[in-house]
């Protein structure tokens, strides 16, 4: 068999599409260091269909050693996936590790020097990619899941790089448990809802795959992970009229969704549902107990509705222009209101009467092309949080017929948000960013706050 060549220069595509991959997982500098160095050694940055016995790809990755399969390998995006994941498990273990150690360690190299002695090099190919890519696009996958069992303690989930994690309070507002791995794809979208009887569900879905876990008793134990489909971009999660769980997921040709055939129970095959491409996505039921779909991507913003509680979906209807996030929520009469921000700030648009016709838009202002979580209050207000990375402003009703306040400052920037009311009545808000997840909560039910506490 003739040796493998490998090309003395990199490929750009392959250097661009290492970083974009390092980049959007929210690597460390090393982490990412570590990749560019592991890379340029072991194929100067070419994604080789050739190598030692059966070592394949830009990081020489072998089937027969648990890397994926040939195909998996041979796509970049995927084996950077790999290679980054196992580092920052490395640097989670091993904080005082150099870059090419690092590397070393996911490697396993016979020569554990090569990575370090790379480190010159590694860095111009890096630099030469983030000029190459330009700004990054936001990431907009919810990363956070928040849900209470049905004996009051809340329950936390967050889409890492690696898998989920999960954690929770040991009682109703007491301490929590610490993250505990809980398996499932990595960088995942995750969504939390509970069945007719209480038991937990939860929906993870990136890139590749869609997956399913849920509580085999009540505030119980879980069961293993079921494929639930294939990988998409977006989801959501509504329960119709009869307890049904209904879930929504978008991709690149629309909105999908499948639902249990029977309250708990099995689930139907997918259904295209049609709508926008890659769109994030919001469902609810309205007050006459039909569920509403709210789908935005960057350029239009639609929405459906079931025509009757038997599940029969009107055509899609613009509801707006495009935009960065939304969220839905209840008011204390029924109507549902929608908050979506775009880069002039939130804006809201609400039904004139419950099930009804919807209300033109209005601007609420905030911070520019936030996420944004909103949630009911103990009396029935609604309470919004709006996070870009820069800052986290918080609104409210001032009462239940819809007149607002100002915005204020309750923290800093960050990724998501995600806002839950506790058993007692109390408001609580779970935010992520570069350095962890943090919680923050209402000292009496539409009270004040208390400082953020990091989880």
């Amino acid at each position: 068999m003739a040796p493998c060549r490998v090309p003395p220069d990199r490929d750009l595509e392959v250097t661009k599409t290492v970083y974009v991959v390092g980049r959007d997982l929210r690597v460390s500098d090393k982490v990412m260091l570590a990749g560019f160095e592991a890379g340029w050694v072991e194929s100067h940055m070419n994604n080789l269909g050739c190598g030692d016995r059966d070592s394949l790809g830009v990081f020489q990755q072998r089937p027969s050693q648990g890397w994926g399969t040939p195909q998996q390998i041979m796509h970049v995006p995927y084996a950077a996936e790999q290679f980054f994941t196992r580092a920052v498990r490395v640097e989670q273990r091993y904080p005082g590790l150099t870059a090419g150690q690092t590397a070393q360690k996911v490697q396993r190299s016979a020569f554990p020097d090569r990575y370090d002695q790379a480190e010159g090099k590694a860095r111009a190919l890096l630099e030469e990619a983030i000029r190459a890519v330009g700004p990054p696009v936001p990431d907009r996958r919810q990363r956070l899941a928040v849900g209470m069992s049905a004996d009051g303690r809340v329950e936390l989930f967050h889409g890492a790089i690696d898998q989920v994690w999960h954690t929770y309070q040991h009682s109703p507002g007491g301490a929590w448990s610490g993250w505990q791995p809980f398996g499932g794809p990595a960088g995942a979208t995750v969504a939390l809802s509970a069945s007719t009887d209480g038991r937990l569900e939860l929906f993870a879905m990136n890139g590749e795959a869609f997956m399913h876990r849920h509580q085999t008793q009540i505030s119980g134990p879980w069961a293993p992970w079921g494929t639930h489909g294939g990988g998409g971009d977006h989801l959501a999660v509504a329960h119709n009229h009869d307890g049904r769980l209904e879930v929504f997921a978008s991709n690149p040709s629309g909105v999908h969704h499948r639902w249990q055939n029977t309250p708990g129970g099995t689930w139907h095959d997918w259904r295209p549902l049609g709508g926008p491409a890659s769109a994030r996505l919001a469902a609810a039921p309205a007050a006459d107990g039909r569920i509403e779909v709210f789908a935005m991507n960057d350029d239009i913003f639609r929405h459906t509705c079931q025509t009757d509680l038997i599940g029969t979906w009107r055509e899609w209807v613009d509801f707006g222009g495009g935009g960065e996030h939304l969220t839905l929520s209840r008011n204390h009469d029924g109507r549902l209101e929608v908050f979506a921000t775009n880069p002039s700030g939130v804006h809201h648009r609400w039904q004139n009467a419950p099930s009804g016709d919807w209300h033109d838009w209005r601007p609420l202002g905030g911070p520019a092309s936030a996420r944004v979580a909103s949630i009911e209050s103990n009396d029935g207000r609604i309470e919004v949080f709006a996070m870009n990375d820069e800052v986290l402003r918080h609104n409210h009703q001032t009462d239940p017929t819809g007149t607002w306040r100002e915005w204020v400052d309750l923290g800093g920037g960050g990724h998501f948000v995600r806002a839950l009311r506790n058993k007692d009545g109390r408001l609580e808000i779970f935010a992520n960013n570069d350095g962890g997840v943090h919680h923050r909560w209402q000292n009496t039910p539409n009270g004040t706050w208390h400082d953020w506490r990091q989880l």
